[in-house]
């Protein structure tokens, strides 16, 4: 069984669409070393891989936490790629920020409404090049 940092640099490496191997180097220059060591062995943890919750569940979870946070830009991109892959579709997000709205606020969810909306609408039109 992997340990704490295996899994969490697996974990890193998903999100950020690179190699496991080029994960440590990326992520210490975007945060610092004692960040980067801190942030994968927490990754690597429970709350990744704990049965109770699938990695649908995990994303969903992040995404209304940076929503309500009004985290934005490259960091929720990211989230967002991930919660794709990991089945999430942009109806269900439709619906999240409805729900989050009621909660969180207006404020919040309608400009995370527009970054989901533009983050779909390029994934439509890359896919679109792409065929």
């Amino acid at each position: 069984m992997p340990d704490r940092h295996e899994l969490g640099i697996k974990i890193y490496a998903e999100s950020f669409g690179v190699n496991e191997a080029d994960l440590l180097p990326e992520f210490i220059s975007r945060v610092g070393n004692l960040y980067a060591e801190e942030a994968i062995l927490a990754a690597g943890g429970p709350a990744w891989s704990d049965p109770n919750l699938t990695d649908r569940d995990r994303s969903i979870a992040i995404l209304s936490a940076l929503i309500c946070e009004g985290v934005l830009g490259e960091r929720l991109d990211t989230h967002l790629e991930r919660a794709v892959r990991n089945g999430v579709n942009h109806q269900a997000l439709e619906v999240l920020l409805v729900l989050l709205a009621l909660y969180a606020g207006q404020a919040r969810t309608s400009v995370a409404a527009e970054a989901i909306q533009s983050f779909f609408q390029k994934r439509t039109k890359t896919a679109r090049n792409i065929t």
